[in-house]
């Protein structure tokens, strides 16, 4: 992986006290806060889940997200003591992923406010990546007839069986392999697939075992997608299962435990479980517009 062109990180970056924050930044640390402290009182969130609030600040030198993490259960409060702060994991493994050849956001800025129970809060800023979704281009490719289309969504489709692949094979088990989490980007005048949202990414120092690789197969998989069908998945699990150097038999032997596990993910979600019957097949729940489909967007977790 070492022709890989690397993402350029702030390398003069350092941390700083400002009243109650810490914050690592190559700029005044104050003037993160105070952007920071001003899109939390103005402006809604992009996306809000259990433990996070995302922003966009938009300014001249380009889109800036900002990703606010919140304690969300009281018994993490002790974890916090003895683990870095979501946000500063963000920043690690951004780090260790760019060295590694991989493409992310660029982190601008880390916050952290501590209090006598560990992290409060913490945020983390990144730059804009340009590109869009991995679901959007292939959505895009996926026009019926277009022998050239086609081959273009295969190729992407292969691309990120083999790049999920690499990252397994480096020791890193993505947080949340959601499709949204997994863009096509501009880089060196290559389009690459870039992976986002690190706070939960963790790192091994050997190849990581199937155990922990294969759940990030079910996040990747258990999102229903316009124009990707039961095939498309296929050619991405053969495409890892390549990269991985396994045999026939051993991938056709590992391939229904995601199955059956990408299943009961998708009966376990909220509003599903008494819809979708033990005897539905995968072609069926997974199927674009079929009859377990939710009509509103299922990319993020």
């Amino acid at each position: 992986m070492s022709d890989r062109p690397a993402v350029a990180v702030t390398d003069t970056a350092r941390w700083e006290r400002t009243g109650r924050w810490r914050v690592w930044s190559s700029t005044p640390a104050a003037e993160w806060v105070e952007a920071v402290e001003r899109l939390l009182a103005s402006s809604a969130s992009l996306h809000r889940s259990k433990h996070a609030d995302t922003y966009r600040w938009t300014r001249s030198g380009g889109d800036v997200y900002v990703k606010v993490y919140r304690r969300y259960r009281r018994w993490t409060a002790l974890k916090d003591w003895f683990r870095p702060s979501k946000a500063e994991n963000v920043r690690r493994v951004s780090a260790a992923l760019t060295a590694k050849g991989f493409l992310v956001p660029r982190v601008l800025a880390v916050g952290e406010e501590r209090g006598r129970l560990g992290v409060r809060r913490s945020w983390c800023a990144t730059a804009a990546l340009g590109g869009e979704p991995i679901a959007a281009r292939i959505a895009a490719l996926g026009v019926p007839g277009q022998h050239t289309t086609l081959r273009a969504k295969r190729g992407v489709l292969a691309a990120l069986g083999r790049e999920v692949a690499q990252l397994h094979r480096t020791g890193v088990v993505a947080g949340d392999l959601v499709p949204a989490n997994v863009w096509i980007a501009v880089a060196a005048a290559d389009l690459r697939i870039a992976f986002l949202d690190h706070d939960r990414t963790r790192l091994t120092t050997t190849p990581v075992r199937w155990r922990w690789a294969r759940r990030n197969l079910v996040q990747l998989n258990r999102i229903v997608l316009p124009g990707v069908s039961t095939t498309d998945r296929l050619r991405v699990y053969r495409a890892y299962a390549a990269e991985q150097a396994w045999s026939h038999s051993d991938a056709r032997r590992r391939l229904p435990w995601i199955v059956t596990k990408t299943i009961a993910r998708r009966r376990g979600e909220r509003g599903h479980a008494s819809t979708i019957p033990p005897s539905a097949d995968f072609r069926a729940v997974m199927r674009a517009g079929g009859p377990y489909a939710r009509a509103s967007s299922e990319d993020r977790s």
